[in-house]
């Protein structure tokens, strides 16, 4: 399928804005951290690739042209922040994090819900020397619910939950913890630029502090934050009415990611 120019122009657009992100965290992280978010602008760029998705009846949509997005494994963080690790003994931690977006072009500048589909993965890795087992891990996703699948429980269009079993081990030792499902945490959506910012600023803080002095990173972020966040805030600040009280809480001490 011959995808229209327009699009294709747009997906470059979105390519660019990843490749200097990447190269960005390069500079400042270094360690390979931009390798694969380069799979990630391939992708972007090759008219032939066109992610499906299932819509919200659960059929399954493939070829469409408005359809954009990537699929990204095993992107790499150092963990800096080791202060308050449990176990004692891990003297080592990394992130790694999987992620899959698929978006409709369509819906890129309105006030409506960027993606078709959102899969975030972070397993935490940390590596304990002193004891048998070596090696402990602990896990979160953010994922985008789709309405075709029915269940009891609350679902958050997008929600986090953690995991203290992400491997999946089942000889798996809980000891005195307890594993649910539930809750569902609401949470604002992320794709690959703010979700691997995100990730950064809380396990890499130092480099953080020198990517939101970056006057590129900077344009890019605010862009993505327009974009993604926006919409999500807007439509959920529309259940009420503004009674013309004034608005005393600052929004960065709420979310103080926001550029």
């Amino acid at each position: 399928m011959a995808v229209p120019d327009k699009i294709m122009h747009f997906r470059r657009e979105r390519a660019q804005e990843l490749r200097q992100f990447a190269d960005k965290l390069e500079t400042y992280i270094g360690n390979g951290i931009s390798t694969k978010l380069y799979d990630g602008v391939n992708q972007l760029k090759n008219p032939d690739y066109i992610p499906a998705f299932r819509n919200e009846k659960g059929e399954l949509i493939y070829n469409n042209e408005n359809i954009w997005g990537y699929t990204i494994d095993d992107i790499k963080l150092d963990v800096t922040t080791l202060k308050h690790l449990k176990p004692k003994g891990i003297n080592k931690a990394e992130v790694y994090l999987n992620i899959s977006v698929v978006s409709d072009y369509r819906n890129w500048e309105k006030i409506k819900d960027p993606f078709c589909e959102l899969n975030f993965n972070v397993i935490i890795k940390g590596i304990n020397p002193k004891t048998e087992q070596g090696i402990h891990y602990f896990g979160f996703h953010l994922d985008r619910h789709n309405e075709s699948q029915s269940s009891d429980e609350i679902h958050p269009v997008y929600h986090l939950q953690y995991n203290l079993n992400p491997k999946d081990d089942e000889e798996f030792e809980y000891g005195t913890t307890l594993n649910l499902d539930t809750p569902r945490f609401l949470h604002y959506p992320m794709d690959l630029i703010l979700g691997l910012t995100y990730l950064i600023a809380n396990f890499h803080p130092t480099s953080y502090s020198k990517l939101i002095e970056d006057r590129e990173i900077i344009k890019i972020l605010k862009n993505y934050q327009e974009k993604i966040w926006k919409p999500y805030c807007f439509s959920m600040s529309n259940h009420w009415k503004n009674d013309g009280l004034p608005i005393e809480w600052h929004q960065k001490s709420i979310c103080p990611f926001l550029l």
